[in-house]
């Protein structure tokens, strides 16, 4: 067979998802060519799949060549020797995949730069292909590979599994996937463990509550329950605020002190007072979401005409009280 017709039949391979799978080009040519001739038709299908457009194919065609890729290679493992065990071939094999899956050039150069590991990975293709069939696409699964590039490490059947769990919990598409992309090492976890949190999250909140609070605070679900306790416990408590301002105010993503420091300058500024509600005081107090949301610069102006440099003193002082206060 000649070199030329071993070459038709390996691009006819990478395209064709049916051969894909099983088809090894080095066997089929007695000549044995080199290898680097094979990664040239991956680098050409990634520009080709990666790009809409003549100008963007023109302008990829500088970037996505073997060459680059060597080159981007080598400098991650100048950064990391772990990445010596991942060979030009596997790396320029993963980066099809990725463009297969409608990543677009500039976001595979990206990941490179930003989250690596992924090149890792030994179970790249069926873990793309276990979060195609779950609808992820594109730029969805870009969001989830940048965030938890460890996911090519996962095993596929237990991904499945857990993504099905995820989706019978959230029951919408638009809700199942926002948590996975805005928070995707969610995926780490078993649904055991998820469980278990939302189960003692429906003791402080109702129960469609905690599925809302989950996707506006993904990080609930990891973060030490002492801490929710203790955060849930302060704005309730000492400011008074019910579950339905809390539910809205994204007050998890804020740390207590944060709370603490907001609550504190608003009530020496004159500007908060705990409503007593069996007494039938009108509550006048800001919402929750301002009182935590507003930058400092904003915070500061709005409540008390005062400077960002005047509230970030505050904050310092207010700092030194609390840990003198904790000793």
């Amino acid at each position: 067979m000649s070199l030329f017709c071993g070459r038709q039949l390996v691009l006819q391979a990478i395209i064709s998802p049916l051969l894909r799978h099983r088809f090894n080009p080095i066997t089929l040519c007695a000549d044995h060519p080199s290898p680097r001739n094979y990664l040239q038709y991956f680098s050409r299908l990634i520009l080709q799949r990666s790009c809409h457009s003549e100008t963007q194919l023109e302008e990829s065609k500088r970037k996505w060549t073997t060459e680059f890729v060597d080159s981007a290679l080598e400098k991650i493992r100048s950064e990391d020797k772990t990445f010596y065990s991942v060979s030009l071939k596997e790396v320029m094999k993963k980066l099809q995949c990725l463009s297969s899956a409608n990543i677009s050039a500039d976001q595979i150069a990206n990941l490179m730069k930003e989250s690596p590991h992924f090149l890792k990975g030994k179970n790249m293709e069926p873990i793309l292909k276990v979060l195609q069939d779950q609808g992820f696409e594109g730029s969805g699964i870009y969001e989830i590979l940048l965030s938890f590039g460890r996911i090519t490490d996962e095993d596929p059947t237990e991904l499945s599994a857990l993504l099905m769990f995820l989706r019978s919990i959230y029951r919408t598409d638009r809700k199942f996937t926002r948590v996975v992309t805005t928070h995707p090492e969610v995926l780490s976890l078993i649904p055991a463990k998820i469980n278990a949190r939302v189960n003692t999250l429906q003791e402080l909140f109702k129960s469609d509550d905690v599925l809302e609070l989950t996707i506006m605070s993904p990080h609930i679900i990891f973060e030490d329950m002492e801490t929710i306790q203790e955060k849930f416990d302060y704005v309730f408590h000492t400011m008074g605020i019910s579950q339905r301002q809390m539910m809205y105010s994204n007050m998890f993503n804020y740390s207590l002190l944060h709370i603490q420091t907001r609550h504190v300058f608003l009530e020496r500024a004159g500007f908060y007072k705990k409503t007593k509600k069996e007494k039938g005081e009108i509550n006048t107090n800001p919402l929750l979401q301002d009182i935590l949301g507003l930058s400092d610069k904003v915070f500061a102006k709005k409540f008390g005409k005062m400077t960002e440099q005047d509230y970030k003193t505050f904050a310092k002082y207010f700092a030194q009280e609390v840990e003198t206060y904790m000793e």
